[in-house]
């Protein structure tokens, strides 16, 4: 049995080495706590602890009756990191924007590379509706739905969920931004041209001036938020 005061990292770090090499993935349900406490010469006790730390960190869920399975939801385990880091962090809706703009940037330079035809028409679609639709609500959809594409298209799963678990941490501290600035009679129009012109360059495959619109795009939304 384990005698050390940190007994339970023995299953962290199990579970960790586990998920490294391959053997559990997503979804993959743990060894029962007997039988871990046995392969890794623990007790139970700190086996429980273990398993209730990965559980906080988002590593794995624990499912009444069924038992411990990695997790297959990191985007979850993403925003509720990401907004505790916000809050305890005291962090700016500046920096939060501009981490965003970072990230938008690498997946738009990816999605150049790797869009496809439907992701295009997709975007297309959305940008038509968007210079379309009186309602605000509805402008903010589709805003925010060519972005959506745009960072799928990157094909890059770590932007993506980080993208997506960002947006969702700034529509909780920023309600309603993406409708307001719309909204806004002396942002509105260039804030639909930057669209226009992020979707051209897609369209033709233009770098620079795909990154030309998503910095117009994003010095409103500083605007916006120094305002």
């Amino acid at each position: 049995m384990d005698t050390g005061e940190r007994a339970y990292e023995k299953i962290i770090n199990y579970v960790e080495q586990q998920v490294m090499q391959g053997r559990y993935k997503k979804g993959d349900k743990l060894p029962p706590e007997r039988e871990l406490a046995a392969l890794l010469g623990a007790s139970r006790n700190s086996v429980r602890e273990g398993l209730g730390i990965l559980e906080r960190m988002g590593a794995i869920s624990s499912q009444q009756g069924a038992g411990n399975f990695i997790s297959d939801n990191f985007e979850k385990t993403l925003i509720e990191v990401m907004t505790l880091m916000f809050i305890l962090e005291e962090g700016t809706f500046r920096e939060i924007s501009e981490f965003r703009y970072a990230l938008e940037t690498q997946a738009l330079a990816l999605a150049m590379a790797h869009i496809s035809k439907k992701q295009l028409a997709d975007i297309e679609y959305y940008m038509s509706m968007l210079e379309k639709t009186p309602e605000e609500d509805m402008k903010a959809y589709y805003d925010k739905m060519i972005h959506y594409t745009i960072t799928a298209a990157s094909g890059n799963r770590f932007i993506i969920d980080n993208l997506q678990a960002l947006t969702a941490v700034m529509d909780v501290f920023i309600k309603d931004m993406r409708a307001k600035i719309l909204s806004d009679g002396s942002n509105s129009e260039g804030l639909m041209a930057a669209h226009r012109e992020m979707v051209e360059a897609l369209r033709e495959k233009n770098m620079e001036k795909g990154m030309q619109a998503l910095k117009v795009h994003f010095e409103y939304i500083y605007e916006y938020i120094d305002g």
